[in-house]
């Protein structure tokens, strides 16, 4: 595929932006500075850090007055609540008091009381957010609760950078959030874009698999890679919304291939937390293109149809299910 091509890295929204972007009509160069401020606005916008934020302001003024917001933000958070409910709560934007408490009982190296877990999951109801789309306003209805986007803020960022891709005319191009990765048509050399499987028990950059993509997104969800130690044991970073305690899956990660890629975001952290039979049913029941899942038992499950997008690097147990 003719055209020039422009290999970028930044540092945004707590993690490494790569983008590749080929055009042949419009200077590469000019796409990616489009790109790049869009991603600091929304950076600016979804930011769970910045007391700026509207996120921010949302959480500040938690169970006090309702926050108005730019029509982006309410364009997240109606998403998020529509993935909340059709995947029972796996996926939850208000589970930051519960990560919190997780990460003051890693520090202090003390197990927080099932009481204390009970009294923090109250906080943690999505019906706690209140959405107006008439006064453009979101408000979260008890005080102490917290909106977290950082669940799906990278999908939605790169569904956004692959926005202006298509309209700027990049005839190639992919976008890769910290392992959130989006793409649109094929390589420059026309052949699909590949994205690895990082292995959960190695290292990372060590993958059991590639998916090959055109027009599509991945996102992996998996425990392998935060996690802390309280009182001796080990406890990752998913957190079940139901429980309030990490995600006892009998999974290690799940894979989601989509076109949006919000979707795939919040879907792979739902099917993670709902387990291989639950979360295949959700991949079923939602427009995605399929699903990879490894399993505890270092067993890989694809969804039915997409066996012709992945490849698997070492001989393992695969089943279509």
């Amino acid at each position: 595929m003719a055209g020039d091509v422009l290999e970028m890295q930044d540092f945004l929204m707590n993690t490494v932006v790569e983008q590749k972007i080929c055009s042949t009509n419009v200077a590469p160069a000019a796409i990616y500075s489009a790109s790049l401020s869009k991603l600091r606005m929304l950076e600016d916008m979804m930011s769970f850090y910045s007391e700026s934020s509207e996120v921010s302001l949302i959480n500040h003024n938690a169970g006090s007055a309702a926050t108005r917001i730019s029509a982006e933000m309410m364009l997240v958070l109606e998403q998020a609540q529509e993935y909340a409910h059709v995947s029972q709560s796996a996926f939850n934007i208000l589970l930051a008091p519960l990560v919190q408490t997780w990460r003051k009982a890693g520090a202090e190296n003390k197990m927080p009381t099932r009481e204390g877990i009970m009294e923090v999951l109250a906080l943690c109801k999505i019906e706690n957010l209140i959405l107006d789309k008439n006064e453009n306003t979101a408000y979260l209805s008890k005080k102490g609760s917290m909106i977290d986007l950082g669940g799906i803020g990278k999908g939605f960022a790169a569904d956004a950078c692959c926005e202006i891709y298509d309209e700027m005319g990049a005839s190639s191009a992919f976008v890769n959030l910290g392992g959130n990765v989006k793409a649109i048509g094929n390589r420059p050399d026309g052949n699909p874009w590949s994205v690895g499987l990082q292995h959960p028990d190695r290292i990372r950059g060590n993958c059991y698999g590639v998916i090959m993509c055109s027009d599509l997104s991945v996102v992996t969800s998996g425990a392998y890679e935060r996690y802390q130690e309280i009182e001796g044991a080990k406890y990752h970073h998913i957190i079940d919304g139901k429980t309030g305690y990490p995600s006892e899956s009998d999974l290690k990660s799940v894979s989601v291939i989509s076109k949006s890629s919000i979707q795939a975001d919040a879907l792979s952290t739902a099917a993670f937390v709902l387990g291989l039979e639950i979360g295949m049913d959700l991949i079923y029941n939602s427009e995605c293109i399929g699903a990879v899942f490894f399993t505890q038992a270092n067993e890989v499950y694809l969804t039915k149809g997409i066996k012709q997008n992945v490849r698997l690097l070492e001989r393992m147990p695969c089943y279509e299910a």
